[in-house]
C-alpha cells in the first residue's frame, strides 16, 4: 500500500484541522505543487482539501455568509475544480437533513414525484438561506466549471423551485446582482442589451445598422467579458439585417450574425481583436451550440477576422494552437474559405497548416489539390517538412514530447501524414496526381512523402 506524505483522516485530526481552516481564513495556507496538491501550513503539515472541507461542513452551523466566504477563500486558492465534487456531496446532505421530501439517490438527490397537488411549503429563515447557497453553487458551476457544468447547476436549480423557493426565478431574471447595471442593461435609439451572468446569455439587438451601432454592441460585450462574466456564453442576436460569414456550413448564430456585420466597418476590427483576446479560453464554448457545432468562444470573430487581412494571420494561429483538437471541429469549414481568399503563399501556408494539425483529422478536399499542385506550392511544402519541428511545434508541444519520451521528428513525421492526407486525400490517388506534374514539379512532389 502506497504511504502518503499527506493526511487524508479526520479522526483524532481535529485540533490540526481547525489549524488548516484559521490558515485559509487568514490567507497563510500554502499548495503542494505535487499532485494531488494537497494544503500546506507553514508547519509543514499537509492535509488534502476534501477531509478539509468535510470537517468544516460537520463543525461549522450553517451560515450562508460564512460558507460562501470559505469555499471563496479555496476558489482563490486553487480553483473551482479543485472542490466542486466534495463540495456538492456536502451541501446535498445538507439540504437532505433540511428538507423531509429530499432523498438521495445513488449519484444525486432528488426529490420524489407524488400524484396529488401540494400546496406551496412555507420555507424557514435558515431553509431560504440553504436554498440561496445551493443557487451559489449552481451558479459557481456556471461560471467557474467546465462547460458542461450547466447540467449540475440546473439539477440544483430545479430542486431549489421544486422545494418552494422563487430565487431561480430572480437569478434569471437579474442575474446574480454581482455586476453592476450599467454592464449589464443598456438602451439608446442604436441598440439594446441585456446580460445574465447566471445563465451565461448576453442579448444585443441592433436597432439601427451602423458602425455606432456596432461599436456600442462590441463595447457592451467586451466590458462584460472584462468583468467576473461566464466564460462559456451565448450571444443572441436580432436586427433587421442580418449578415452572414461567407462560411458554409457553419451554424446561423448570434455569434455569427455580430461578427458578420461588425467586421464590414474596418475601424471596428481593433474591437473585434480586442473581443477575441478576452474571450478566447481552451475548453469553454458557446453554451447554444452543440455536438459537432461546437465551439471555443471567439470562434466567428476569428472567422470574420481572418478573412480580412494577412495581418490578422498571427491570431488565425494563435486561436489554432488554443482550440480543444479533440473536441472541436467546426472550423475545417473554414479552411476551403481561407485558400480561396489567399491562395498559398509563404505566409498563408503555415496558417493552412496550423488549421491541418488544430483537430484529429481535418477533412480532405478535392478543391485543395489545385491550390497545391504547382510548383510554387510544393516548394513551399516541402520548406514546411524539412523545418516543421521549428515552424510548426511550440515550446508547450516541445516539452510535452520530451516528458513523454517522444521524439520531435516522429511527431513531426506522424504529422506530416495526416498534412499530406488532407491536401492531396488517399494515398492510392498519389500516383495519379503526378501523372498531372511536369517532370521538375515531380521531383518536390516525391520528396513530400
Amino acid at each position: 500500500m502506497r504511504e502518503l506524505n499527506y493526511l487524508v483522516k479526520i479522526e483524532g485530526n481535529e485540533a490540526l484541522l481547525e489549524r488548516f481552516i484559521e490558515a485559509i481564513d487568514n490567507n497563510t495556507v500554502k499548495i503542494d505543487k505535487a499532485y494531488p496538491n494537497p494544503y500546506i501550513l507553514d508547519s509543514g503539515e499537509k492535509f488534502l482539501l476534501s477531509p478539509i472541507i468535510k470537517y468544516f461542513f460537520q463543525t461549522r452551523s450553517f451560515s450562508k455568509e460564512m460558507y460562501i466566504s470559505f469555499v471563496e477563500k479555496l476558489r482563490k486558492l486553487t480553483g473551482f475544480d479543485s472542490y466542486r465534487y466534495t463540495l456538492g456531496l456536502q451541501a446535498e446532505e445538507l439540504v437532505c437533513n433540511s428538507f423531509e421530501r429530499v432523498k438521495k439517490g445513488k449519484y444525486k438527490i432528488f426529490i420524489p414525484k407524488t400524484k396529488e397537488e401540494l400546496p406551496k411549503p412555507i420555507l424557514t429563515e435558515e431553509q431560504k438561506e440553504l436554498l440561496s447557497f445551493i443557487c451559489y453553487i449552481a451558479v459557481s458551476h456556471i461560471k467557474y466549471g467546465p462547460s458542461y457544468g450547466t447540467v449540475a447547476a440546473n439539477e440544483y436549480f430545479d430542486i431549489v423551485t421544486e422545494l418552494g423557493s422563487d430565487e431561480v426565478e430572480k437569478l434569471k431574471k437579474n442575474g446574480t446582482g454581482k455586476l453592476s447595471k450599467e454592464l449589464t442593461e443598456y438602451k439608446d435609439k442604436d441598440f439594446t442589451g441585456k446580460a445574465n451572468d447566471v445563465f451565461a446569455k448576453i442579448n444585443i439587438k441592433l436597432i439601427t445598422e451602423t458602425e455606432e451601432s456596432y461599436a456600442k454592441a462590441l463595447n457592451f460585450v467586451n466590458n462584460l467579458l472584462k468583468a467576473d462574466f461566464p466564460k462559456s456564453f451565448e450571444i443572441a442576436f436580432s436586427s433587421k439585417n442580418k449578415e452572414l460569414l461567407p462560411i458554409k456550413g457553419i451554424p446561423k448564430c448570434g455569434q455569427n450574425y455580430l461578427f458578420a456585420g461588425a467586421v464590414q466597418y474596418p475601424n471596428l476590427q481593433k474591437d473585434v481583436l480586442e473581443y477575441i483576446n478576452l474571450a478566447k479560453k481552451e475548453y469553454e464554448w458557446y453554451t447554444n451550440l452543440e455536438d459537432e457545432n461546437c465551439a471555443m468562444p471567439s470562434t466567428f470573430a476569428v472567422f470574420a477576422l481572418g478573412l480580412q487581412d494577412e495581418k490578422y494571420f498571427d491570431t488565425l494561429i494563435d486561436y489554432y494552437q488554443t482550440v480543444d483538437d479533440e473536441h472541436q471541429s467546426v472550423h475545417a469549414k473554414f479552411t476551403p474559405v481561407f485558400l480561396e481568399k489567399f491562395g498559398v503563399t509563404e505566409k498563408s501556408i503555415k496558417v493552412f497548416i496550423n488549421a491541418v494539425l488544430s483537430m484529429q483529422e481535418h477533412p480532405h478536399n478535392k478543391a485543395f489539390i489545385s491550390y497545391f499542385a504547382n510548383e510554387k506550392s510544393l516548394k513551399l511544402l516541402l520548406d514546411s517538412k524539412e523545418n516543421f519541428v521549428s515552424y510548426y511545434f511550440t515550446e508547450e508541444d516541445l516539452k510535452e514530447y520530451s516528458n513523454s519520451g517522444d521524439s520531435p521528428q516522429e511527431m513531426a513525421d506522424y504529422c506530416w501524414e495526416s498534412i499530406m492526407y488532407t491536401i492531396f486525400g488517399q494515398s492510392k490517388d498519389f500516383a495519379k496526381i503526378a501523372r498531372q506534374l511536369s517532370d521538375e514539379q515531380k521531383i518536390v512532389f516525391e520528396r513530400l512523402f
